[in-house]
């Protein structure tokens, strides 16, 4: 609207703005208390009651009406807060009342951003103190930070397709792989962060209710905190949720198997197994070497040395340890080695190759099959291959050779210390029982 003039100087006047609330200054012409307007004529009066009605009829601050449009508007959005003394609260921000500090943190990429960390606090100075704690918590390092956070059964995928689970051996791939299937049956899709102890408590208790050991148990919990370790490395937590370790009850010490028992299941080996000669050799090269199970499997042609009388075990690091070994002939060793050399085709550069090979050159995956039928059949269903590995350390101790050459050729690390503790009261009886045929 324009004013006209009517020989007057202009007054000022401070009228309020009905937008912000704040002052607005309108210079107007006017003539004493009376001015005109060129599309109607009106007083000035009469257009400031016009104006303060209108403000009148607006819904007043802190009424139902002004409650429904900041819901409307501002309920989902991160406002300011404001003290007693109408200062803004430096990083503290509110919504749907509930407040929120503001900081800025290094996420994994070295980069920074903003986050909003929901706190507990309902009131002011409440929420004051408990923003200032999450401060000291970014500066040491202990704010959960904000990024992807994977299910799961996504961490599982990238974890058994990274290079650390890869650089493990493949019957570790495989034991963690079904430890990693029953996990994700129990937590299924829930977030990493979103794990918590009291589940990983409930499923160690449902697995010892279905009758599993203590050990079977104890290991799916190393591989899930083997997959945490992961998320951990990625930047994805900061503290992954742990549960103690159930105690494992020593396990009842075997029964030594004898020669003549191990000669009876050579024997069935005959009618119990289609593969009989590869078993026998099998079975007299274990109990005279002392090897592993997948040792043995794995042994090349190449890696029996029949002039400096020794065997190679593990030449490519693929045993338990990750460690090769060289073990020396014993007079039962070297026996049984020239016979399998002598029996093995050209076509071959494993000791014990694969029956069912065909055009590759494989080694056999696994003898057990053959043996159980075997074992079963001379009545012997306790023994498994691991009794022929203790029958040779058992052997070797009576036989008087010290600790630590034992534990070379069985590929322990400890010098000796496992085969004193398992077989050493093998040793005093051996000498107390010498010592009984002495007459002076």
């Amino acid at each position: 609207m324009k004013v006209l003039e009517e020989g007057l100087e202009p007054t000022h006047l401070s009228v309020p703005d009905p937008k912000s609330g704040a002052s607005a200054n309108f210079a107007i012409r006017a003539t004493l208390l009376k001015c005109h307007f060129r599309s109607e004529n009106l007083t000035l009066c009469d257009r400031m009651c016009d104006f303060y009605g209108m403000q009148c009829n607006a819904p007043k601050r802190g009424s139902k009406a002004d409650k429904a449009k900041v819901s409307i508007h501002e309920g989902s959005r991160f406002l300011p807060v404001f003290d007693s003394r109408k200062r803004k609260v430096r990083g503290l921000v509110i919504r749907k009342e509930k407040f929120y500090a503001q900081m800025r943190v290094t996420i994994a990429s070295g980069q920074t951003r903003a986050i909003r960390v929901p706190l507990d606090a309902t009131r002011l100075d409440d929420a004051i103190i408990e923003a200032e704690k999450k401060r000291t918590e970014k500066h040491s390092g202990e704010i959960h930070l904000p990024g992807h956070r994977p299910q799961f059964s996504k961490l599982v995928e990238e974890y058994t397709g990274s290079a650390t689970f890869k650089g493990k051996k493949e019957g570790t791939q495989q034991n963690e792989t079904q430890s990693f299937k029953r996990w994700i049956e129990h937590l299924g899709g829930t977030r990493i962060d979103w794990i918590e102890e009291k589940s990983l408590t409930r499923f160690r208790d449902n697995r010892a209710a279905d009758g599993v050991t203590n050990r079977t148990i104890n290991l799916d919990m190393v591989a899930f905190n083997n997959a945490m370790k992961y998320a951990k490395e990625r930047g994805w937590l900061k503290t992954p949720p742990r549960v103690t370790k159930l105690k494992e009850v020593a396990a009842p010490r075997r029964q030594l198997i004898t020669k003549a028992q191990i000669d009876s299941i050579i024997e069935h080996a005959g009618t119990a197994s289609k593969n009989f000669k590869l078993l026998r050799f099998y079975i007299r090269f274990l109990y005279s070497s002392g090897c592993r199970e997948q040792e043995a499997v794995k042994i090349r042609r190449a890696d029996v040395d029949m002039v400096r009388g020794v065997v190679h075990v593990g030449s490519d690091g693929d045993t338990k340890n990750r460690q090769g070994r060289e073990i020396q002939f014993n007079v039962s060793l070297r026996e049984v080695l020239s016979e399998i050399l002598e029996a093995l085709p050209p076509d071959t550069k494993w000791l014990f190759p694969s029956p069912q090979r065909g055009k590759k050159d494989i080694h056999a995956k696994s003898l057990r099959e053959s043996f159980y039928a075997s074992r079963d059949a001379a009545g012997l269903g306790w023994v498994g291959f691991h009794d022929l590995r203790h029958y040779f350390a058992s052997t070797c101790v009576m036989a008087g050779i010290d600790y630590m050459t034992i534990a070379k050729w069985l590929g322990h690390q400890d010098g000796g210390i496992l085969v004193a503790k398992v077989y050493g009261h093998l040793n005093d009886e051996h000498q107390r029982k010498a010592a009984e045929k002495l007459n002076f």
